[in-house]
C-alpha cells in the first residue's frame, strides 16, 4: 500500500512537471499564480519579522548607550569627587601656611628668644588643662617658660620630656597671671575658672574697669614679660559683697583651636 502511494505521487509530481515544462497555458499559469503568491507571502513573512528585529536591535543599541553614558557619570563622579578632595586639602595648606607666619612674624618681632612648636595633642589625663607640643629638653625648654600665641597669651611650661612639653593654659583653676588694665593704672590678676572665661581679681569696685577693656600681662609675676595681650573684659559687676568687683574676662588664645605656638626661651 505505502508503494503504491509512493508511485502514485511520484508519477503525478512527473506528470505535473512534464506539462509546466511542455507549456500547457492552464498548468503554466497555475504555476506563475503559485509562485506569485508564495512570493508575496514570504515577502510579507519577512517584513513582519525584520520590523521587530530591527526593533530589537534599536532597544538593544540604546541600552549599551545608557549603560556607557551611565558608567561616563561614575567616572565623572569620581574625578568631581577627587578634585573637592584636592580642593579642600589645599585649602587647609593655605590656612596652615597663614598660621605659620603669623607665628614666625611674632618670632622675628619679639625682643625674647623664642621657639616655634607644634601643638600635637591635648591633656586631659593632668591635673590641670593642657595642651602638648613636640618641642622639649632637647630643644632647651624648662618649666615656667611663657607660651604664646599670635593672638596672645597661651599659658606656660609645667613638665619639659627630652621631645615633648606640657603647657598649662590660662584658663585652668591653677593658673594666675598678673595683669594691667591697658591704658589704665588698675593692675589685677587673671585667675583661670576651668571654662571658656577667667576671671579678673582684685580690682576694687571704685576703679574704672569696664566692657571691652583688654588686659595685657604687667610682667611683675616673674614668669610672664610685659605687654602680652590676655583677654577682653566681657562683663563687670559691681554689686556684690565685699570690696572688689566681679569681673569676667575671654581670652583672645583658644588653646582647643591652637596648631602653633612660641614658646619663650629667654
Amino acid at each position: 500500500m505505502r508503494s503504491y502511494i509512493a508511485l502514485s505521487g511520484a508519477l503525478l509530481a512527473l506528470l505535473i512537471s512534464f506539462l509546466v515544462l511542455t507549456n500547457v497555458p492552464f498548468f503554466s499559469g497555475l504555476y506563475r499564480n503559485l509562485g506569485s503568491f508564495f512570493a508575496e507571502i514570504s515577502g510579507r513573512a519577512a517584513k513582519m519579522v525584520d520590523k521587530p528585529i530591527r526593533k530589537m536591535a534599536n532597544y538593544y543599541e540604546m541600552y549599551v548607550d545608557l549603560v556607557e553614558a551611565k558608567r561616563e557619570v561614575i567616572e565623572l563622579r569620581k574625578k568631581v569627587e577627587l578634585l573637592s578632595l584636592e580642593n579642600q586639602r589645599l585649602k587647609e595648606l593655605e590656612r596652615e601656611n597663614r598660621k605659620l607666619k603669623m607665628i614666625l612674624e611674632i618670632s622675628e618681632s619679639m625682643k625674647e628668644r623664642t621657639l616655634v612648636a607644634n601643638v600635637v595633642g591635648e591633656d586631659i589625663k593632668s591635673w590641670y588643662k593642657g595642651i602638648i607640643i613636640d618641642k622639649g629638653k632637647e630643644s632647651g625648654i624648662a618649666q615656667k617658660m611663657p607660651v604664646i600665641c599670635p593672638k596672645g597669651l597661651v599659658g606656660q611650661v609645667v613638665e619639659a620630656n627630652r621631645g615633648s612639653s606640657k603647657i598649662m593654659v590660662i584658663n585652668d583653676t591653677n593658673s594666675a597671671v598678673d595683669v594691667y588694665v591697658e591704658g589704665k593704672e588698675i593692675r589685677g590678676v587673671a585667675e583661670g575658672t576651668g571654662f571658656s572665661t577667667l576671671k579678673l581679681k582684685y580690682v576694687k569696685k571704685n576703679e574704672d574697669v569696664e566692657i571691652g577693656d583688654t588686659l595685657i600681662t604687667s610682667g611683675k609675676d616673674g614668669i610672664f614679660p610685659r605687654g602680652i595681650p590676655v583677654g577682653i573684659v566681657v562683663n563687670v559687676n559691681k554689686k556684690t559683697g565685699g570690696v572688689f568687683s566681679d569681673i569676667a574676662v575671654v581670652p583672645f588664645s583658644d588653646y582647643r583651636l591652637l596648631d602653633y605656638v612660641l614658646v619663650l626661651t629667654r
